[in-house]
């Protein structure tokens, strides 16, 4: 396998990927790719579903691209666009498996009290990379995740 890696970031709303991400890309050696960033970028902070669901490939593309630049240069590349679904999780490996990289997968298991505290600071903080998602929404959202499965390789981060 080549030298850098891919971390694929697997967790529901507000459960701390983009703070690991983050403190990750300043301890060195690591770059954050995020398609929510890239979405508040292109459409401002609320993009509709529309906008979303229309440029989620052509986002998810870009990504691997930009990812595949860094992991040239022997920089690692936390990955965060969902990976909600089993299927992403294991096309997304495969796609870097496939190009000889090592892929991990880290699963932020998160209690939902947690979470709630945590979305609310988001909501009332000044961070312009981040979604402002209401309650509700978080959890129709929680509805849609599905938890990593047995047969999945993945390190946990808890609370």
């Amino acid at each position: 396998m080549k030298k850098a890696n891919v971390s694929l970031l697997v967790g529901k709303v507000a459960c701390g990927k983009t703070t690991y991400a983050r403190k990750q890309q300043e301890i060195g050696g690591n770059v954050f790719l995020s398609l929510d960033e890239l979405l508040i970028d292109v459409f401002d902070q609320q993009p509709t579903r529309e906008q979303i669901d229309a440029s989620y490939d052509g986002c998810e593309r870009y990504l691997k691209r930009m990812a595949l630049e860094f992991l040239r240069n022997d920089v690692n590349v936390l990955l965060d666009w969902g990976f909600w679904f089993k299927s992403s999780r294991i096309k997304t490996r495969q796609y870097f498996t496939d190009l000889g990289y090592d892929v991990s997968m880290i699963y932020f298991d998160i209690p939902l009290h947690v979470r709630l505290q945590r979305n609310q600071l988001r909501n009332s903080g000044q961070d312009s990379h981040s979604f402002k998602i209401e309650e509700k929404d978080m959890l129709l959202f929680d509805r849609l995740f599905e938890e990593p499965a047995s047969d999945e390789e993945y390190s946990i981060v808890g609370e």
